[in-house]
Order: C-alpha cells, then structure tokens, then sequence
C-alpha cells in the first residue's frame, strides 16, 4: 500500500477550510446532521510533454460533499523532488526521461491521490544557463577546490558564521594541504555524476585514520572508513530551497561528501559513513573578476534545534 506524507500546512488549511465552510452554511438545528462524507476522487490533467520540457497540471478533482467543497492540490514529481500548489502547476524537466507526476488532494471528506507518467523526449539546451544546476556543473563538467584562504572551513551558531573556529591561511599549504588539494567534479548529465577525488591522500583527525592530525595516504584509512575516499557518487540540486533561498546540493552513495566526512544532516559520524546521502544548503554561488567562480554551502549537524551548529564551505571553481 502507497503512504503519502501530506504537508503540516495542508492539513492545517484542510481542517480551518472544512470547519469554515461547516460553520458558513449550516444552521444550528442542521448541526446534527454534518457528515464528512466521500472523500474528493483525485484526478488531473498533464498538458505538453514529448518534446517539451516544460508541462502544465490542471487539477480536475471535481467538488463533492453536502457543501460542494474544493480541493486543496498538493504536487510531486517522484524522480526530482520538485513540488508545488494550487489548481495548476508547471514544471521544467533539464533532462530527457520519464518522471512520475503525483496528486494529493484534501477536500471535504479527507484525502486522495493520483499519480501519471509523463515523458521528455530531449534534454533542455538552455538549461546549463543561468540556472542553479549550471553554476554548479556548468554545460558540461565543472571541478571545485576548497577556497585557498583562511576560513574556507568554518563553524559557528549560524550560516556562514567562523565565531567558533576557522581554518588559518596556514593550512593551505601546510597541515591540512591534503584537504586543500581535493576536487569535486559534478557532470551535467542525466545521472548527476559526481566524482569525488582526494588525491590518494587525507588530513587525519580524532575521528579519522591515524588521528596524528597531519596528511596520510589513503592506504592507511581503516576498513570501515575507505568510503570516504575517493568515488564516483551521485549528486541533485534542489532549487528554491535552504536557509538562503538558493537551492541546496544533495551528493547521495555512501561515502559521498563535501568538506568533513564527518559532518552530516544527521549529526556527526566518527567511525564510518552511515548515511546514503548529505544535503548542504546552497548560502551563496557568484562570479569573482579575478576569473573563478565562487560556491558557499552550509549544513547544520546539530540535532537540537535550540543549538544549531553550522558549518561553513567556501569554494573555488578550477575549470
């Protein structure tokens, strides 16, 4: 049996709306009599698809009920996280491929869904401009290093915030060189290929290798922490999302990270990697005159939402 998760503020909406609408049109002898009743039968209607990369759903739920109330729509598309509200939606697919378009409905009576396919024939030609997934990837591949400065990494109670500790320019070239030297490499395909490289080497600390703090090769790493070196992973952005409004950038396969291994959404890990995947919030992506182009991320690891813990990555584009 399929579950769907509706929204805190659907249900919300849902319960004013039905009690509302109860309250507007029933007199108080007609009190006895409320019923829920059926619930709505989710049905919509996709417009465009084959060619195009963008379609339009139209919600055609039909009213039902005592009261003939109307449905509140909620849409998902499985394959890419995307979402929207209201009687029409539209989406833009950057990829060729077939994705799986789902409807909720909350109405008088409860809840339904329905779900269709729809396929994109070609990939979008314009997509790597001006977008959050070409900044990242650019029309074909782009390779990131960790900003050659102090404060590259950083941690505080905020995003991009260093009060509490940051990297000093010295560990570029000195004790942690072997962190400044990795790349990460994100394709634009249809896969989101993202190729993680540390260079056959790695800083060590109290959670990682020999924890002598300084660089050590990649051989020394232990069983259980070899995911943390080098790989070939996978990797989505999500836009309009994250603290900053931005977007976010998901790297997903065991092992798969950007800056502390250590440091996930669910805490911090210091024996092995146990999450499939880490979601970092996109704070800040510009262009430098100097010829570079510059990314900021920022995760939270706290699981106390009274005392977050963000931490801080800036990088450089190389290519």
């Amino acid at each position: 049996m399929k579950r769907y998760h509706l929204p805190y503020f659907l249900i919300a909406i849902l319960f004013i709306g039905l009690l509302a609408v109860m309250l507007s049109n029933c007199r108080p002898d007609d009190l006895k009599d409320i019923s829920l009743g059926a619930p709505s039968q989710a049905s919509f209607q996709i417009i465009g698809g084959g060619d195009q990369n963008t379609i339009t759903l139209v919600n055609t739920t039909p009213p039902v009920g005592k009261y003939g109330s109307v449905s509140i729509p909620y849409w998902t598309v499985e394959e890419t996280q995307q979402t929207a509200e209201g009687d029409s939606a539209h989406f833009r697919f950057t990829f060729a491929g077939t994705y799986t378009i789902k409807l909720i409905v909350a109405a008088h009576g409860g809840l339904d869904s329905a779900e269709q396919k729809v396929t994109i024939n070609n990939n979008d030609p314009t997509a790597c401009q001006n977008s959050v997934l070409g900044f990242i990837a650019g029309c074909t591949s782009k390779t990131w290093q960790f900003a050659p400065e102090a404060y590259a990494y950083k941690v505080g109670p905020n995003p991009d915030d260093g009060s509490w500790w940051g990297n000093p320019a010295s560990d570029v070239t000195g004790p942690r060189v072997c962190d400044f030297n990795d790349t990460y490499t994100f394709y634009f395909d249809a896969n989101g290929t993202f190729e993680y490289d540390n260079k056959g080497d790695f800083y060590t600390e109290d959670y990682l290798g020999k924890a002598n703090w300084s660089c050590d090769v990649n051989a020394d790493l232990p069983p259980a922490q070899k995911p943390w070196a080098s790989g070939t992973f996978r990797y989505q952005v999500i836009e309009g999302t994250g603290v900053a409004k931005k977007g976010q950038l998901k790297v997903i396969g065991l092992g798969a990270h950007i800056g502390l291994a250590k440091v996930t959404n669910q805490g911090e890990t210091k024996t092995a990697p146990v999450v499939n995947s880490i979601t970092y919030d996109i704070l800040d992506m510009y262009h430098d005159p100097a010829g570079f182009d510059v990314l900021k991320l920022g995760i939270n690891d706290s699981q106390d939402p009274n005392n977050p813990v963000w931490w801080t990555y800036t990088l450089r584009s190389v290519n």
